[in-house]
C-alpha cells in the first residue's frame, strides 16, 4: 500500500531519457512508486528533450507510476558563465517541493546534488539517502585529470566528508568501497547498503538461435576511452588470435566512430581480425550481445575503481554470456571467478594454456549461458536491488 501521507523528493543530475538514467533510476522508481509518492528532478539534455516520441512515452509512464517528474534542461555542466542556471534549479526546485509537498526523505544519487543539501537541512526537516555511486572527485581526478590541489576537488572531497556523516543511509555499488568508508569514516557498517548496478531481465535477456558463422566473436561495448584502455583490451584479441584456430569477429558496440575504434587497435593486428563498430539502440541490444562468445574489457585500475560495477556485466550476464577482464576490485573477481563465469586476466602477460583452456571451457559449456543468467540472477536482479531500497526507505520512515 502506498503512504501518501510523507513524500519522497528524488534527485539526479542524470537524466532518465538517458540509457544509464533509465536503467539506474526510473527502473528502480518504477518499483518503489508502488510503495510511496516519489517527486523525481532530473536534468535532461537538449537532444533528449528533441525526442518528443520519447519524451511523451516517458511523461505517461510517470503519469501511470503516480511520479511527479520535474525535468531540465541540462546546460553542458556545472562551471563556467551560463552554467550557474544549473545551480539555480538545483537548489530552488528542492525547495519549491519541500513547501508544497510533504517530504520526509530525500534521496540524492552521486555527488552534484548534495550541494543542495546543506541549504535544506538549515530550512526543513528529513531523512536523507546519500547514493554514491561511487567517489565522484576521486573519478575526476582519476580519469579527467582534476588535480587534488584544485578547489574543485578540495570542495567536493569536503562535500562528500559532509554528505556521508550527515546521511541516514548511504548505498555503494560495490564491498570494496563500503569497507573504504568504514575504515575511513565514522560510519557504522549497518548504515551503508551494497547495491550493484542491477538489470531488468524483461529487458536483458539471451536471445537463442544466432549464428556467428564459424568465427569466435569477441564483444566490446560501450566507450573506448576516458576508464577504458581498449588497447590494452586488444591484447586480449591479439593473444586469441594467435592461439586459436577460429577467425576472429571483433563486435565493437558504441556511440564512437569507427575510425576512432580503429586507430586504438595495433596496427598489426587489423589485417588479421574483422571488426565491426555500430551504435545499437537499447530495445536491440540483448539481441546483440547474444550474439558474442565473450564480452571483454579494461578498466583502468586506481583508487576510484574500487567502487565501480560497470552496468555492462549485468547486463552481459543476462544475456548469458561469460566475460573477460581486469581485476579492477575485489567485488569483480568474486563474481567472475568464484561462480566460474568469467575470467580475470592482467592483459599483461601472454595468456596461459591454463587460462586458454579455462576460456574455451566457459564458451562451450553446454550450461555456460545458464550459469551465466543464474549469477546475474543472483547478483543483479532489479527486483532484489528494488527491495533492498524499499526496506531503506521503510527503515527510514519508522
Amino acid at each position: 500500500m502506498k503512504n501518501h501521507s510523507s513524500e519522497v523528493l528524488y534527485i539526479s543530475v542524470d537524466g532518465i531519457m538517458e540509457p544509464l538514467g533509465y536503467s539506474q533510476v526510473f527502473k528502480y522508481l518504477e518499483g518503489l512508486s508502488r510503495n510511496y509518492t516519489i517527486n523525481l528532478i532530473s536534468f535532461e539534455k537538449k537532444t533528449d528533450l528533441m525526442n518528443l516520441k520519447r519524451l511523451n512515452i516517458l511523461i505517461k509512464k510517470c503519469d501511470n507510476y503516480d511520479i511527479c517528474w520535474h525535468r531540465f534542461k541540462y546546460r553542458s555542466g556545472f562551471f563556467g558563465l551560463g552554467k550557474l542556471i544549473n545551480i539555480g534549479n538545483l537548489i530552488l526546485a528542492p525547495i519549491y517541493i519541500f513547501i508544497t509537498k510533504k517530504v520526509y526523505l530525500v534521496h540524492i544519487r552521486s555527488y552534484l546534488p548534495g550541494i543542495v543539501i546543506p541549504i535544506l537541512k538549515a530550512l526543513f526537516r528529513f531523512k536523507l539517502i546519500f547514493d554514491m555511486r561511487g567517489f565522484w572527485a576521486d573519478e575526476k581526478h582519476d580519469r579527467m585529470h582534476w588535480s587534488k590541489k584544485s578547489l574543485k576537488y578540495k570542495f567536493f572531497k569536503r562535500l562528500e566528508s559532509y554528505l556521508i556523516n550527515v546521511s541516514d543511509n548511504i548505498v555503494t555499488l560495490t564491498s570494496s568501497s563500503k569497507n573504504i568508508i568504514t575504515e575511513n569514516f565514522n560510519i557504522t557498517p549497518v548504515s551503508i547498503e551494497v547495491i550493484p548496478t542491477c538489470v531488468d531481465f524483461n529487458e536483458f535477456k539471451r536471445v537463442e538461435g544466432l549464428s556467428n558463422h564459424g568465427s569466435m566473436i569477441i564483444g566490446y561495448l560501450g566507450s573506448v576511452d576516458t576508464a577504458y584502455n581498449f588497447s590494452k583490451f586488444c591484447f586480449l584479441v591479439s593473444q586469441l588470435q594467435s592461439r586459436l584456430d577460429d577467425s576472429i569477429h571483433l563486435k565493437v558496440l558504441t556511440n564512437q566512430s569507427y575510425d576512432h575504434v580503429l586507430q586504438l587497435i595495433p596496427q598489426k593486428l587489423v589485417p588479421k581480425i574483422e571488426l565491426e563498430v555500430k551504435f545499437v539502440e537499447r530495445e536491440r541490444l540483448s539481441r546483440e550481445i547474444s550474439s558474442f562468445d565473450l564480452l571483454g574489457f579494461y578498466l583502468n585500475e586506481n583508487f576510484s575503481i574500487n567502487a565501480s560495477m560497470p552496468t555492462k556485466i549485468a547486463e552481459t550476464l543476462a544475456c548469458g554470456i561469460p566475460i573477460v577482464c581486469n581485476g579492477f576490485n575485489e567485488d569483480i573477481k568474486n563474481i567472475l571467478e568464484k561462480n566460474d563465469v568469467g575470467l580475470i586476466y592482467n592483459f599483461n602477460d601472454a595468456i596461459t594454456e591454463e587460462q586458454l583452456v579455462r576460456l574455451i571451457s566457459l564458451i562451450k559449456q553446454p550450461n555456460a549461458a545458464s550459469r551465466c543468467f543464474e549469477i546475474a540472477e543472483k547478483c543483479f536482479s532489479l527486483e532484489k536491488g528494488t527491495a533492498m531500497y524499499l526496506n531503506i526507505y521503510s527503515r527510514l520512515s519508522s
